[in-house]
């Protein structure tokens, strides 16, 4: 019979051989395992930091292609595995433009490892999209650079048709609101015929605008042109976009369409690559131009024999012809008397012209309220100098109109200022249309601005019979110059002299319809020294630059 305490040892033995004969079973498939999570290790880290930052992106995709096939079902950990995917996906996408390459690679990795993401700085819009697009597919919360709402602040109006050979020009306007977000707007289209999508850049057209022609490389073959745009801030997360992947924008491409050609706004249809004598009229820069040919006011040109020796940018020189009314703001007391016309510079003209220096009654009527009164017309001749790409400095000379004319009565017609302006945008004077400025100024110029008021005359002065009725006549002259007596009662117009010095404040809008020919609208805000008066001048005219 066996001892008890000799089958208890025996027993207690087992637990002891099992883990001995598991460690010989496991350490052999644990060694082979890690040899791969090495190798898939080590091929991340060279495609990544090597190979795609040298945009050698076919030899990044095949070392982690041939790294992950090595790795198999089992033989690398899943997180490894999931993350040699991500890159993957990163170079699809964000070197290759593969975007549906791209997806596949990045559902994969998510099948393995649900929180799997793309390193935060190898992130781009393509990256973004694509990641997102393979999280939608696999309906997993929370889509990382998922699309705004499509149109969301975007206005586009795809072309309807265009012609074979010829670039198609795309355009989208956002909203002010999403413009200071916007960093970057593309387009990513399936061209007909192509088997893969590819993704382009739109460029800043105008203010809100943004803007592109597909190369005519792309328009070759008849069918659909399919695209959508997307619209992404600083950190590559979409913010709006229109069309998608799945439901994608539609140009039909055609040996011969129907209506007229597409364009951009403002500007000229692109024409066939073909014409390469002639050359695509849209353009951004040169680069979109045929060969010989140079990109200036969004219209390609023939290059001129030593165009690239001469300096390129906006004329300099503008001359320019302005018409300006001055509209004064004062107020007086007893402008008509003797006195005030000495020293508080009015001179009174009686209807018929003369200047009337005769005895008003004091405080009564003979006032001027504070109020706006039209004055002089000028006719000014400007030169304009541009020193900066936003500031001028210049000159003018004019002459004035409607001033007093009556005996006595002095004037300076002669208007002298200079002046300098700052033109708000950037590199305003580089494509035409609106320039709004400002302009501080300084000069020589007399203003005259008449209001009419009327003369009750001193009745004791002039020898009126009953001096308090104001129907009792006058019977002696009081200004000797008139030669008669003066109407009891009767209107005058007061014109206040002002200037002959002047600062001015002021703004306004320039139009450029063409390179060379501008319409501009301004309002100077004007202090008359040593005679102080505020007088506001709306002032229209043209510039012609050369």
């Amino acid at each position: 019979m066996r001892n008890p305490a000799s089958r208890s040892l025996t027993f207690q033995r087992v637990p002891f051989v099992l883990v001995a004969l598991a460690s010989f079973v496991v350490a052999p498939l644990a060694h082979a395992a890690a040899p791969k999570d090495a190798q898939l290790e080590k091929a991340i880290q060279t495609a990544m930091d090597v190979d795609f930052l040298e945009t050698n992106f076919d030899k990044a995709e095949k070392r982690l292609r041939a790294a992950i096939d090595a790795c198999g079902a089992d033989k690398c950990t899943p997180e490894l595995k999931a993350r040699g995917l991500m890159s993957l996906g990163i170079v699809l996408a964000g070197g290759k433009k593969q975007l549906e390459d791209a997806r596949e690679a990045f559902a994969e990795a998510l099948t393995i490892d649900k929180n799997a993401k793309p390193a935060e700085e190898m992130r781009s819009s393509e990256v973004n999209y694509a990641y997102g697009e393979a999280r939608k597919q696999l309906k997993l919360d929370g889509p990382a650079g998922a699309p705004a709402p499509a149109g969301r602040g975007l206005s586009h109006t795809p072309p309807v048709e265009q012609r074979l050979s010829t670039p198609l020009p795309l355009y989208v306007e956002l909203v002010p609101e999403l413009l200071e977000d916007a960093k970057k707007t593309t387009v990513t289209y399936l061209a007909p015929g192509a088997a893969d999508w590819k993704t382009l850049l739109l460029k800043r057209v105008g203010e809100q605008g943004f803007g592109i022609n597909v190369p005519c490389t792309d328009i070759k073959a008849e069918g659909d042109f399919k695209y959508h745009i997307t619209v992404t801030d600083a950190d590559g997360a979409i913010i709006t976009g229109v069309g998608s992947r799945t439901e994608p924008l539609v140009t039909k491409i055609k040996q011969r369409i129907d209506g007229n050609p597409p364009s951009w706004p403002g500007f000229a249809p692109p024409e066939m690559c073909v014409a390469v004598e002639s050359g695509p009229k849209q353009c951004l820069d040169d680069n979109q131009c045929n060969a010989g040919f140079v990109c200036q006011n969004g219209e390609c040109a023939p290059k001129s024999d030593g165009s690239d020796d001469k300096p390129k940018g906006p004329k300099r020189n503008y001359v320019s012809l302005m018409v300006g009314t001055d509209i004064s703001i004062f107020s007086g007391e007893n402008v008509c008397t003797f006195d005030s016309q000495q020293n508080a510079n009015y001179v009174c003209v009686r209807d018929d012209g003369s200047r009337y220096l005769g005895v008003p009654t004091p405080n009564i009527a003979n006032n001027v309220n504070a109020g706006f009164s039209l004055g002089t017309i000028r006719l000014v001749a400007g030169y304009d100098r541009l020193i900066l790409d936003n500031i001028m400095a210049g000159a003018r000379v004019g002459f004035a109109f409607r001033t007093a004319s009556a005996e006595g009565a002095n004037f300076l017609p002669v208007h002298l200022e200079v002046r300098g302006s700052y033109f708000i945008g950037k590199k305003p004077f580089e494509h035409i249309g609106v320039r709004p400025f400002v302009f501080a100024s300084g000069g020589l110029a007399q203003i005259d601005s008449g209001v009419d008021v009327e003369v009750l005359e001193d009745g004791t002065a002039c020898g009126a019979a009953d001096p308090h009725n104001v129907d009792s006549p006058c019977t002696t002259v009081t200004d000797a110059d008139y030669g008669k007596p003066e109407k009891r009662v009767q209107k005058i117009t007061a014109i206040k002299q002002a200037g002959q010095g002047f600062v001015s404040l002021g703004g306004g809008v320039q139009y450029a319809p063409i390179e060379r020919v501008s319409l501009n609208v301004g309002l100077r805000m004007s202090l008359t020294i040593p005679v102080v008066t505020f007088v506001l001048t709306p002032e229209v005219g043209a510039t012609v630059a050369f």
